[in-house]
């Protein structure tokens, strides 16, 4: 009987990492020290140095984080091309971390509410987790950090967790782009140009001017920028100065048209691809203790709203964002052994459950 070939597309290409190890898990880990160390300035009410158009030590690290998930999920599509183990890869590396690190706030958080326990464990908070764990984005709990001037950003208890939602979004453009074919690589570049252009749409005076909207097609376009960079990475390896032919075009037209953030795209999908190969004594061990990243991205800004709340004195910005530095990589440490780690072990089990074929 004929086997039928069921989620999987055969697509053999070469691995551009050279099997040495590289410096991805360190730079992911400094992109999120670096998401801390700006919003640090954000909850202590102080300014933070921006290059042009706002872009703060922060926005560059998320567009490296995006840059850098481009291309490793485009990676790991490459190795395993099969959309339910592809899919429940993703998920294994995004939801369990996220539905722990939810409760985890929670109860945390029930000792800093200003609320009886029953109203803090009623329909707002069930709400925070459900909404949370359906990557819709809750970010407030009852009566915690409520003293803070009436800011979105001052009261949340996990601000950073916006880029969730679109992270797995980007996952599920790689997943339609590997089911119609990722060997059909113009489809990618199409979808950058798409991105593109409803970016340019989306910014302040154009037809659907919307800020948040605006946020995220542009970090789309570094998550799209690396999915690209790893489909041409032969091409890339082998014609290098036309590779930077192109980021000068794309820096002269942002000096031309006086838009930074194209210069920032231009500069930072090269540069974060070509160093996070690299291999850079410290960074490319980073790992040793495990992958921090996630774990750190996830609990940071809670810890780092402990650390402006409860300190004893008025709040200094190099105390504060030290201690929540450390302790945010203790936590991070813990969420890696006790959670992350057992539930990417689950990975190995993908191919009995996710057969490539059925007869």
């Amino acid at each position: 009987m004929a086997v039928k070939r069921i989620f999987v597309i055969n697509l053999p290409r070469p691995s551009p990492s050279g099997g040495h190890a590289n410096n991805f898990d360190g730079l992911r880990l400094v992109a999120s020290l670096m998401v801390l160390a700006s919003h640090q300035f954000v909850l202590l009410g102080l300014h933070e140095a921006t290059l042009a158009e706002g872009m703060t030590l922060g926005s560059i690290a998320v567009a490296m984080f995006f840059t850098m998930s481009g291309y490793l999920v485009t990676e790991s599509w490459y190795h395993d091309p099969h959309i339910m183990r592809f899919a429940m890869r993703r998920f294994l590396r995004i939801w369990p971390a996220l539905i722990v690190a939810t409760l985890v706030i929670v109860v945390a958080a029930a000792a800093l509410t200003s609320l009886p326990l029953h109203d803090y464990f009623g329909r707002e908070t069930r709400r925070f987790i459900t909404f949370n764990a359906q990557l819709r984005g809750y970010y407030t709990l009852p009566g915690v950090f409520a003293t803070a001037p009436a800011s979105a950003i001052l009261s949340a208890v996990n601000g950073s967790w916006w880029t969730i939602p679109l992270e797995a979004k980007c996952y599920a453009y790689v997943a339609v782009l590997g089911a119609i074919g990722l060997r059909r690589r113009i489809f990618s570049l199409l979808a950058l140009l798409v991105v593109a252009v409803m970016y340019v749409k989306t910014l302040p005076g154009h037809s659907r001017d919307n800020s948040f909207d605006n946020l995220c097609y542009f970090y789309t376009a570094f998550f799209l920028g690396g999915v690209c960079a790893r489909q041409y990475a032969v091409e890339i390896s082998r014609r290098r100065l036309i590779v930077a032919v192109g980021a000068a075009a794309c820096l002269l037209a942002a000096a031309l048209l006086q838009h930074a953030r194209l210069a920032q795209w231009a500069v930072l999908v090269p540069f974060t691809l070509w160093f996070g190969q690299q291999s850079t004594p410290g960074l490319r061990s980073a790992a040793r203790f495990g992958d921090l990243s996630y774990g750190a991205y996830l609990y940071a800004y809670f810890v780092q709203q402990l650390s402006v709340h409860l300190w004893p004195a008025p709040p200094s910005y190099p105390a504060t964002a030290t201690v929540a530095a450390v302790t945010t990589l203790l936590v991070a440490w813990c969420s890696w052994h006790a959670v992350e780690a057992p539930a990417l072990a689950l990975k190995r089990r993908l191919r009995a459950w996710f057969p490539d074929s059925a007869p």
